[in-house]
């Protein structure tokens, strides 16, 4: 009861549940960045070379275990073949092993209930009607450890459970789009709004979608992780509830009070 303010990051499950504590004891402030299911949007006259780098970087970075991770990606049909065959050849290129080496840039997953929640989400993508295009394996045997491949699943029905729910492992599923308007309404489809990036060399249009777009951070020509930290960062609708950054966390930590005088005619 003494608590007054409590910050957590972590998933979703775990948030909702200290939400309903702190409802039941003191009422204490609760400040959350929970999961997401991060899309990235890529127009037909984005630098693809750029967008392949950054979005192959943002889902296989810390080997997917990021809950901004660009996980979902839609691209212009004109540039998809293209787009797709180099984020494959970019996400695959990963030296798997002991993380602590520096010749190393692919870790295991945390542990064994993270891995094989990881490879379920995998076998399901296998039967969802998408097609997987590279990986797929867990290397468990193999390695002796909780190693996952960098995976890519190509034109996944939107309604798939791997399309919604956050799979937190090197995942990284492509839908193409035909406009504007039907890349915004996917990327928003789901109940996660932590961070979400588009491509693009039309800065009225990237304007325009980082505008559409549910998410309580949206990077323009850059992805997760990069993010501005004097900047807010936090997540729409089940993401979380109040923003993080250097010039902003205090703020959760800090009541405003009301102090009226009043001061007699002398």
């Amino acid at each position: 009861m003494d608590v007054r303010a409590l910050s957590f990051t972590g998933s979703g499950p775990t948030g909702r549940l200290i939400q309903e504590a702190a409802a039941r004891s003191n009422l204490k402030r609760v400040i959350l960045e929970l999961g997401g299911k991060s899309p990235a949007i890529v127009f037909d006259d984005a630098d693809i070379e750029r967008a392949v780098r950054e979005t192959a970087h943002s889902i296989q970075w810390n080997s997917g275990q990021v809950c901004m991770a660009n996980s979902r990606v839609y691209v212009h049909r004109r540039v998809a073949d293209r787009y797709v065959a180099e984020f494959k050849r970019a996400f695959a290129a990963v030296t798997a092993g002991d993380p602590t080496r520096e010749d190393v840039n692919h870790g295991p997953q945390a542990d064994a209930v993270q891995y094989n929640n990881v490879m379920r989400y995998v076998e399901e993508g296998k039967t969802s009607g998408g097609e997987l295009a590279l990986g797929g394996r867990g290397r468990l045997e193999e390695t002796g450890g909780f190693f996952v491949e960098p995976t890519v699943f190509v034109n996944t029905p939107e309604s798939a459970r791997i399309m919604k729910e956050e799979v937190f492992g090197p995942v990284a599923l492509i839908n193409t789009f035909e406009t504007e308007e039907e890349a915004i309404r996917w990327a928003n489809d789901t109940e996660y709004g932590l961070y979400a990036s588009v491509y693009t060399r039309d800065v009225d249009r990237a304007l325009r979608v980082a505008k559409a777009l549910e998410s309580g951070y949206v990077g323009v020509n850059c992805t997760s992780p990069a993010t501005g930290r004097d900047m807010p960062f936090g997540g729409y609708k089940a993401s979380g509830q109040g923003r993080e950054g250097y010039l902003h966390s205090l703020d959760n930590f800090l009541e405003t009070k009301t102090v009226l005088v009043r001061v007699d005619n002398l």
